[in-house]
């Protein structure tokens, strides 16, 4: 990955870009305690106690990255199960039930005869998004998890509420409130995987796919079209951040991969 220009402006300036990018508008319709992979998170510790730098972005990337890791595995369980079945002669009717579940929670309408799904456009929403890209995003319109959306809302993402009462009672108005953030994970990756506006996202990683390519952060930070209303700069950002930050996540992303094998 190339190094980063404006690293030598030092660290303060950077996170104090972070700090602010908080306000970026994004698209969408939607007390301390630590991660397990068999509970949910029903909130972030109050990461504002941690000095801002390393200690706080670990603290954050510690709750948050094995949510990212397990969502993202059972995507990719599923996913599996379609491209197995996807050219089977024999289904039975839990299939059958089982298909219909995974069209309607990815938007789409599918009868009971399986010849007549539509197959390519499935597997282009059922697909995982990378963790980097995911996290990049996470931290960048959370403050590292310290802003007031995040902390009450449990909204990581900047999701707006499509719906006037759909906000919790203290919450940020306006943008979605999650019971817990496995759940602000959850829409993240639903809507990015369903809305009309990442088209080009998921048109792009199934080209990977169909190349036998490994889809990246980088390959995809290009292509989050209307995310953020500040555009290509919103992206450019977002490289940075992946510049900036791609080993301290790798670190978190690895030692959660060996604690999940360690507990299996």
């Amino acid at each position: 990955m190339p190094s980063l220009v404006l690293k030598i402006i030092g660290s303060a300036f950077f996170f104090l870009s972070v700090s602010s990018s908080v306000s970026w508008a994004s698209t969408g319709t939607m007390n301390h305690q630590e991660y397990s992979l068999n509970d949910k998170l029903d909130s972030l510790p109050d990461l504002r106690k941690y000095p801002s730098g390393t200690q706080r972005k670990k603290a954050f990337l510690n709750a948050v990255v094995p949510i990212i890791d397990q969502q993202n595995s059972q995507i990719r369980q599923e996913r599996e199960w379609l491209l197995k079945k996807r050219s089977s002669q024999s289904w039975s009717s839990q299939d059958i039930a089982k298909l219909q579940q995974v069209c309607s929670r990815y938007r789409m309408t599918c009868t009971s005869n399986p010849k007549k799904v539509k197959w390519d456009e499935l597997l282009k929403r059922v697909d995982v998004l990378p963790t980097h890209l995911v996290v990049a995003q996470a931290a960048t319109e959370s403050g590292w998890g310290t802003s007031k959306l995040a902390q009450t809302n449990n909204n990581l993402f900047g999701m707006r509420c499509g719906n006037k009462d759909c906000n919790s009672k203290g919450g940020v108005k306006g943008y979605s409130s999650y019971n817990s953030v496995d759940d602000s994970v959850t829409a993240y990756l639903l809507n990015m995987n369903t809305h009309a506006a990442y088209d080009k996202l998921r048109d792009s990683r199934a080209a990977l796919r169909s190349q036998g390519d490994t889809v990246t952060a980088e390959h995809l930070v290009n292509k989050l079209g209307r995310y953020s209303e500040r555009g290509s700069s919103y992206n450019q950002f977002l490289r940075k951040m992946l510049d900036h930050n791609e080993e301290l996540i790798q670190q978190v992303q690895s030692a959660s991969s060996l604690v999940s094998d360690g507990e299996s």
